[in-house]
């Protein structure tokens, strides 16, 4: 009997029962009895369907949880005896073993600018301006099998060529080595790296540098990357770290030395450079600028290049087989810096084989508010003897002064900068050794140029 046969017969004996005169006890004792067994009897029907519905219509729902929630389960237990990785941010993504024993992260760098150039030439072409993707790199860094293992891989397009890549518009490997650590500070590293000459060239990349690119010293003096191998010691108090490469420095025109056999390849090259720590933390020198807050740190060093031609290049990779010195030192302040760089070099791109030259830097920056820092920098160099190229020769003054905006420290910087040569042979881009558009000049009779650039780093 259904459910609703039996409310309508409840219904309808309950309406027959206020309808009638009471009868004797007895009729009203059988009249109570059938009511009971009615609300006993409908009772027993709602719990049975009730029962049907629950095992028809959520049956399949219940299962599915159930399914789901095993198959979490399978997810982590498996995920655990694969080692319990983690994952997250630390200075980039990262994910890791629970042991420490594997380990990638993801780190990257955009920089797009504005530059507006203004030459004395008298030509409809005394102004140019336009937009650059100025820089695209990603990199790709951890350790395998023990924290002592490292390796780092790094991809990047460069829209203008620098010391550190010669081949813009290209993607184009920017990091490739492995280094093993050996403990108490002393490690090797082999492969595709920044050669140890210049300040900045113990920077990451661009993104580190306080005026939102390389200077011009380094575009004058840098000696990039190139492949290698390259033996480091970091104590408390100092670092040194030299290597053996196939160039050691090379112009615009130059190609790192990535194949055994490269034509520009030298039979000796070597580079090394030497830090004391008078104050400070190295952490603090791995970027330029000094923000608000930051203890005081002061840091001396020099450096030292040399390569000799082979047999069948014995003219070097720019006519010169340079021996390159060089002196710096850093301050930091906690809200400014100071950066001061001398260097002496036999031989130079663009000039007679046995000519020098020799220059300097001078660089600071100071901020204003908590995020607003402005900064200059003066770069001077003197090239003793003419060579074969007289755009890369002379001596020449440069200027650059700006301002900084930091959103959310490097990691967010929006840069203004006003670049100026001081002299013609300046304005004629004098030994910059073909970088000249990197910078934001054009490559003669350069008035000022502006660059504006926005930077995102993780």
């Amino acid at each position: 009997m259904s459910l609703t046969k039996f409310v309508g017969l409840l219904a309808g004996s309950t309406l027959t029962l206020t309808g009638v005169s009471y009868a004797a006890v007895e009729g009203n004792n059988d009249t109570a009895t059938q009511i009971s067994e009615l609300k006993a009897e409908i009772a027993a029907l709602k719990g049975t369907q009730g029962e049907q519905w629950l095992t028809e219509q959520r049956a399949d729902q219940i299962r599915g949880v159930v399914q789901d929630v095993l198959a979490d389960s399978n997810t982590r237990s498996s995920f655990q005896q694969a080692g319990g990785a983690t994952a997250g941010y630390n200075n980039g993504f990262f994910i890791s073993s629970a042991d420490g024993n594997y380990s990638l992260k993801i780190n990257a760098l955009e920089q797009v600018r504005f530059v507006w150039n203004n030459t004395y030439q008298d030509t409809k072409d005394q102004n140019s301006w336009g937009f650059e993707n100025r820089r695209t790199q990603a990199f790709f860094s951890g350790n395998v099998v023990d924290p002592s293992w490292k390796y780092l891989v790094g991809m990047a397009y460069d829209a203008q060529n620098d010391p550190y890549d010669a081949d813009a518009g290209n993607f184009n490997l920017y990091y490739a080595m492995v280094t093993k650590s050996f403990g108490d500070g002393f490690s090797v590293s082999v492969g595709q790296m920044n050669v140890p000459f210049t300040v900045e060239s113990n920077l990451f990349n661009a993104g580190s540098t306080q005026m939102g690119d390389y200077s011009i010293f380094e575009y004058m003096f840098g000696a990039g990357q190139q492949v290698g191998a390259m033996a480091k010691l970091e104590k408390d108090a100092f670092r040194v770290s030299g290597g053996w490469y196939n160039i050691v420095q090379t112009d615009s025109s130059g190609t790192v030395g990535n194949s055994w056999d490269n034509n520009d390849n030298q039979s000796i090259a070597v580079a090394g450079r030497a830090e004391y720590k008078v104050a400070g933390t190295w952490d603090q020198f791995s970027k330029e600028s000094s923000f608000k807050g930051e203890e005081f740190g002061l840091l001396i060093g020099g450096g030292v290049i040399w390569q000799n031609g082979r047999n069948d290049n014995s003219a070097g990779v720019y006519d010169a087989n340079p021996l390159g010195l060089t002196a710096d030192a850093q301050a930091k302040f906690g809200g400014f810096n100071l950066i001061g760089q001398f260097l002496w070099q036999d031989g130079y791109p663009g000039t007679d084989a046995s000519s020098s030259v020799w220059g300097f830097n001078v660089q600071g920056g100071a901020f204003i508010t908590e995020d607003l820092e402005v900064f200059g920098a003066w770069a001077y160099a003197d090239t003793a003897e003419s060579g074969s190229s007289s755009a890369s020769l002379g001596t020449t003054n440069y200027l650059q002064t700006g301002a900084n905006w930091y959103f959310a420290k490097n990691s967010i910087k929006a840069t203004v900068m006003g670049i100026i040569p001081l002299n013609k042979d300046a304005a004629d881009a004098g030994n910059l050794r073909g970088f000249e558009g990197g910078i934001g000049l054009s490559d003669s009779q350069n008035n000022f140029s502006l660059v504006c650039q926005l930077q995102v780093m993780f």
